[in-house]
């Protein structure tokens, strides 16, 4: 060990041993009495797993965070069955199916039972009527409604009483306007497009709510693991500070020089209060998605070492056309509004029908006795109107929506390739960004540790430390949000391009 240039005396070679033993005797006391160590990789050790993907906290007294461990799958799997925007979204769904059931039912027989109990008296004359008519009506594909009614009274009075039964049976079919299949099985074909569309905006809800999960649990891993650096920031300052205390001690340097390293503690002190306050943030916002007990404490799991995704724009395209939601929902509004243009055109026409309506039965008098019914009646019934301008309003406003649907479509498409290249090009730059970071934070923790070094034999001072310290400090920084914000750049990629459900592999039971 080479003398200390002070008067080039054999003491000052003692008083420098003396040092070194007083700074391992105080670092081993301090880390005894409940320091929280965080271990520092080597510079050799630099291209292994980063200190700052460590979740578990370090074995001491003082515990940085604790709860129950919760993984990213954890997450996702609370999310679908907690979330209250789910819950609702599958609230709404039974609504809307059976929206679809009532349009559906168009064409199936619709029974009904009418009837009438009086009891009256008129110029001093009981009289009780009692009717009852059980029915059933039927709308075909064609236009043609049948209608048959089973019509029976009887009325009890002092002077006569009399009875009647009879069938009615009605019959009419479109020849012009409400005529043909087309036009007759549009409004159920609506429903079915109809929902096909609710189905797509039940899987956007459920993908969107999953990214947003997924983003919240990397936001409280990321204030855990900043909490971390926060804690190993203040380790190394506080060790500084021991090395700084014993070399006054020994008379290396003046006792100012303490000072700033004191300052600087009371500034890391602050930085690790505040990362508790964001992990406090960040915990309550993932626990709140979840629908979970605000109470409860949670520690989230996750590998931060991301891996480089393919953003070729050329093959992402292809995959949001045929999978976003947005797009193919667009896509049967458009089929929707064509069936409306198809209903629309038809109302234009005359409404013409042929028809036919016949009551066959017997009805009794106590007064004239017994006789039958037999009344038939056909014929053609038309309207013709001359200048109803809004049934021509209805087809404008067809034509108009049509249109409209199909420029909303070409909107999409364009919004969505934008999406894609501003998402993929943000990925690119960030994963180049974090490759800068990682080289960043490694020659950072090799320029500290080579300091400390030269510190120690006399060739450095505090304030080239603290220096030095500050740039590691804002590396791991730098490197911790370049990974977080590149998974998350991932996660919003999966959702634009549609497969976020298909990559969790999660296939929605309605």
């Amino acid at each position: 060990m080479p003398p200390i240039e002070i008067g080039g005396s054999l003491r000052c070679c003692v008083s420098y041993g003396a040092v070194l033993l007083t700074v391992c005797l105080q670092t081993t006391l301090a880390m005894g009495a409940g320091a929280i160590p965080v271990p520092t990789p080597r510079p050799d050790q630099a291209t292994s797993e980063p200190a700052i993907t460590q979740i578990t906290p370090p074995s001491s007294s003082t515990v940085l965070f604790s709860g129950k461990r919760l993984t990213l799958e954890d997450t996702v799997f609370l999310g679908l069955r907690n979330n209250r925007t789910i819950r609702s979204a599958y609230i709404d769904r039974a609504s809307q199916k059976f929206g679809l059931r009532v349009a559906e039912d168009r064409f199936n027989p619709q029974f009904g039972i009418s009837g009438n109990v009086s009891r009256q008296r008129i110029a001093g004359v009981d009289a009780t009527t009692i009717d009852v008519s059980p029915s059933v009506s039927l709308l075909t594909k064609t236009g043609a409604t049948l209608d048959f009614a089973w019509n029976t009274s009887a009325n009890w009075q002092s002077s006569a009483n009399s009875f009647s039964s009879a069938a009615q049976i009605g019959i009419e079919q479109p020849l012009l306007r409400g005529a043909g299949v087309e036009v007759n099985l549009a409004p159920v074909q609506s429903a079915r497009l109809g929902e096909l569309v609710n189905k797509l905006r039940l899987k956007s809800t459920v993908a969107e709510t999953i990214a947003t999960i997924i983003v919240a649990h990397r936001s409280l891993l990321s204030s855990q693991q900043q909490l971390q650096l926060a804690q190993a920031s203040l380790d190394r300052s506080q060790d500084l500070l021991i090395i700084n205390n014993a070399l006054i001690a020994a008379g290396r340097i003046a006792p100012m020089e303490a000072v700033q390293t004191e300052a600087d503690i009371e500034t890391q002190k602050l930085s690790v209060l505040q990362a508790r306050q964001t992990l406090e943030t960040s915990r309550l916002a993932l626990l709140d998605l979840l629908a979970l007990d605000l109470g409860s404490k949670i520690v989230a799991i996750e590998n931060v070492d991301p891996k480089k995704v393919n953003t070729d724009i050329a093959r992402l395209l292809p995959i949001a056309l045929s999978e976003r939601q947005d797009y193919l929902g667009q896509a049967y509004v458009i089929e929707q509004n064509r069936l409306g243009i198809t209903v629309a055109s038809n109302e234009q026409l005359w409404d013409v029908s042929l028809y036919a309506n016949a009551r066959l039965g017997n009805q009794y008098s106590q007064n004239s006795g017994s006789d039958e019914i037999a009344n038939v009646t056909a014929g053609l019934k038309f309207t013709f109107p001359i200048n109803d301008l809004r049934r021509q309003q209805r087809l404008v406003d067809a034509n108009t929506g049509y249109q409209s649907a199909q420029l909303q479509l070409e909107t999409i498409r364009s919004g969505i390739e934008m999406q894609l290249r501003g998402t993929a090009s943000q990925a690119d730059l960030l994963w180049q960004q974090l490759d800068v970071a990682e080289k960043s934070r490694d020659l950072a923790l090799k320029a500290v540790t080579i300091e400390k070094a030269k510190l120690n034999a006399g060739r450095s001072t505090t304030f080239q430390v603290r220096s030095l310290e500050s740039s590691l400090r804002d590396s791991e920084n730098q490197l911790l949000r370049g990974r977080i914000d590149y998974l998350n750049s991932l996660t919003q990629l999966d959702l634009q391009l549609g497969t976020t459900l298909a990559t969790w592999h999660i296939d929605l039971k309605d």
